[in-house]
Formats: C-alpha cells, sequence, structure tokens
C-alpha cells in the first residue's frame, strides 16, 4: 500500500447475507486533496463510509490510515489515529448553546488518549473555523438548517483530524447555504484531507480535485473531475 496517502484502501468487500453490496474497492485518498465520490442511489456510497469510519467492518479487504493498518481497529481507535466523521442526519444536542456542544465534543477519549485537557481553546478554534463566534451562545434549536450542518462539521473537528469524511454535507441546504458550506470546505481543506459524498453535483463538482464514482458497490470511474465526467459510461449514469 501507499504510506503517503492519508488513506488507502485494497480489495475491499462488504457482504449482508447473501448480498455484495460493496465489491473489492481499491482507492486511495491523498493529503491535501478533496476528494469527491458520487454515484446514483444505491451505489453503496454510505456503506464505502462507515467501512473507513469503522462503523461496521468488512467482509475482506484491508483499510490503511496514515500508513496503519486499522481494518479491525474500532470508530474511536480510527479517529485517535486522526480520522473524523460527519453522517447523513446530524447527531446535535438542540437546547444547549452553540459552543456547549462544542465542549461536549471535545470531551472525547480521543482528546484524552493525547492528553489535551484545553478543550475551550480547541473549541474555540473550531468555531471560528466554521464561522459561528456570531451565534456562540445560541442555543442549537434557533440556528437555521445550514448552520447546524456547520456546527456537526465543527464538532467534527475539534479533535483535529488529518482526514474528514462529510457524507452529503449539503443535504437539505438552500442555495446560499450550498455556497456557504463549500466555501467552509475550501478552507478547512488547507488543513485537513477532506472526502465527501454529496449528490448536489452543482455546488460539489468545483470542490472536488479527484472524483470517484460508485455504481453498484464498484468503483467505475476515478481522476480528475473533467475526465471522470467525461467517461461514457458516468454520463448514461447521470444521462448527462
Amino acid at each position: 500500500m501507499n504510506v503517503a496517502a492519508l488513506l488507502e484502501v485494497r480489495g475491499l468487500t462488504k457482504s449482508f447475507g447473501a448480498v455484495e453490496v460493496i465489491r473489492g474497492i481499491d482507492v486511495a485518498f491523498e493529503e491535501g486533496k478533496r476528494h469527491l465520490i458520487i454515484g446514483p442511489n444505491g451505489a453503496g456510497k454510505t456503506t464505502f463510509f462507515n467501512l473507513m469510519g469503522g462503523q461496521i467492518r468488512s467482509s475482506s479487504g484491508r483499510i490503511q490510515l496514515l500508513g496503519r493498518d486499522v481494518t479491525d481497529l474500532s470508530v474511536s481507535q480510527r479517529a485517535m489515529l486522526g480520522l473524523g466523521r460527519t453522517f447523513q442526519i446530524a447527531s446535535l444536542f438542540p437546547q444547549l448553546s452553540v459552543f456547549d456542544n462544542l465542549l461536549i465534543a471535545a470531551d472525547s477519549p480521543v482528546l484524552a488518549q493525547r492528553g489535551t485537557s484545553d478543550f475551550t481553546a480547541l473549541a474555540e478554534e473550531a468555531l471560528d473555523l466554521c464561522e459561528l463566534r456570531s451565534r456562540r451562545y445560541d442555543r442549537v434549536r434557533t440556528l437555521s438548517y445550514g448552520e447546524q450542518r456547520r456546527l456537526e462539521i465543527a464538532m467534527s473537528l475539534v479533535t483535529r483530524p488529518k482526514l474528514l469524511l462529510l457524507d452529503e454535507p449539503m443535504a437539505g441546504l438552500t442555495r446560499d447555504e450550498r455556497q456557504a458550506l463549500a466555501d467552509r470546505i475550501l478552507a478547512l481543506s488547507a488543513s485537513t484531507g477532506i472526502v465527501m459524498i454529496e449528490h448536489d453535483l452543482e455546488t460539489a463538482l468545483p470542490l472536488a480535485e479527484k472524483l470517484t464514482v460508485l455504481h453498484l458497490g464498484q468503483i467505475v470511474a476515478s481522476g480528475s473531475p473533467e475526465e471522470v465526467m467525461q467517461n461514457p459510461f458516468v454520463r448514461q449514469i447521470y444521462l448527462l
């Protein structure tokens, strides 16, 4: 495997009973690259994220994070090594303030393992990274949906991950909210590797430096966005 990659998978498969959902995926996510994963509904994108994040275990294949085999490691063990994750549905504490949500995220085994105790400084940093300082003391339930998505990303950044998996971060957002979030993702990628699943190609494609297309659990194209979107099979999938 290529130890220069932040995260790399080889021969990754996942079956649920007799149904093979992920079929022999080989891909590497490089440091300093914004990597977009797309594919039709049912392509296996979220299952693939769950395999990389450790939420489910693979049937076969290997996963390496920062050159270390993490195939059999737990979610928290992968997080300690530098992997962050957001989900399609945000998991927030609506009755608490924005800053309290960040402090809860900071009070994690990941930072305890590193011997970090200055949770306030890390929460302040994440607050600024996601441009939520003006909402610091507001209860989460008063935030717009777009602000809540930014807060979820901020909570995942408290542990300073080296690689962040974003699962459909723009789903349900207005056009202005999508663009604001795209600007944040662009800024974050200067210090954190980004791998993103997204259906909104209009907003997400301009962010991508590398594009991978999944179809029926397999990679059917991977490379620069320009060349991938000209692939005849990809164009057929998306009826371009």
